[in-house]
């Protein structure tokens, strides 16, 4: 028996829960893995895994099973790619994960300049909003909003969220331009939804937080939507600026700002932009290669020693 396949089989079937989905991943037929799994469950005279017809689950020696053999071939995976390319120009897959608008936004034409300078490299990215376990995952990078990078990984602190108020030209012609925080009440809104509620904003003002509570016009899950309602003159949108710099460098919005308090979207000042990885991957040429540039590309030089002092774009926003 090849031991070695048979636990990284055990491994992926653990993780994905289920035999077809783990054949998928792997490239092998369902009865190849089962049969794998079998020879490893013989040898060691245990049930590592719990089967009915709809489901694969882990027994209680299955999972202490688990926790000690997967760092150990993660490591051995690790050791051998890094041997393998050391030597040589950046290839290989390229696992990324990302939050879903940032990374439409920023990150794909990001790769798209780093597969050009590195035509070896494969680039393999899921866009999603939920959270990875980056030790436990197959990903070799991600880039995450939150207020508290995770200890074990290598967080790089790409930017602050910063959010603006926007509205477009003609609307405020037709309008007029909010002053103050009581104005908003005379305005259209274009408000986000959250996963379990519409995202009001928040305003620091002089004394302290208060809610700005106002009627609507549009609401939306999807920041881009926001971002076009708004161009197309229809309210006012409060959006982070890397959503929006390009529509204001062109004049299709027009920042907005009141004289009594700032808007957020939330009242945690403290989320920024973070790209993450293990310090042990960084050896590896490609991985390197590609933390360093995205790093370079993404990073907004204006925001890397700053104090975050505009509002944080809530890790669920997607733009």
């Amino acid at each position: 028996m090849d031991q070695l396949r048979a636990i990284s089989y055990f491994i992926k079937v653990a993780e994905l829960g289920s035999f077809a989905e783990a054949s998928k991943a792997l490239g092998v037929p369902a009865s190849s893995v089962s049969r794998r799994l079998q020879d490893l469950e013989a040898a060691l005279g245990v049930t590592l895994l719990s089967r009915t017809t709809r489901v694969v689950k882990l027994t209680e020696l299955g999972q202490i099973y688990l926790d000690q053999v997967r760092p150990t071939i993660n490591d051995l995976r690790h050791a051998n790619e890094l041997v393998r390319n050391q030597l040589s120009a950046p290839k290989g897959t390229l696992r990324i994960s990302a939050i879903t608008g940032y990374g439409e936004y920023l990150l794909v034409p990001a790769l798209r300049r780093l597969r050009k300078r590195y035509p070896e490299l494969v680039v393999d990215l899921e866009l999603t909003d939920q959270l990875i376990d980056l030790a436990n995952d197959d990903v070799d990078i991600a880039v995450r909003v939150t207020a508290y990078p995770p200890e074990r990984a290598i967080a790089r602190r790409l930017n602050s969220n910063r959010s603006v108020l926007v509205a477009s030209p003609e609307y405020l012609i037709q309008h007029g331009t909010p002053k103050t925080l009581d104005d908003l009440q005379l305005h259209q809104t274009l408000l986000y939804r959250g996963p379990d509620r519409i995202v009001f904003w928040q305003a620091r003002t002089a004394d302290g937080w208060t809610e700005i509570k106002t009627q609507p016009a549009f609401v939306c899950n999807i920041g881009k939507e926001l971002r076009a309602e708004a161009a197309a003159g229809r309210g006012l949108a409060l959006l982070p600026r890397w959503g929006v710099q390009p529509q204001i460098d062109t004049g299709d919005l027009q920042v907005v700002s009141l004289s009594d308090g700032k808007l957020h979207l939330s009242r945690n000042e403290g989320t920024s932009t973070y790209l993450l990885y293990q310090q042990p991957k960084y050896r590896l040429t490609k991985i390197k290669v590609a933390v360093d540039f995205l790093v370079e590309a993404l990073s907004d030089p204006a925001e890397l020693h700053a104090k975050p002092d505009d509002e944080p774009t809530p890790p669920h926003l997607k733009f």
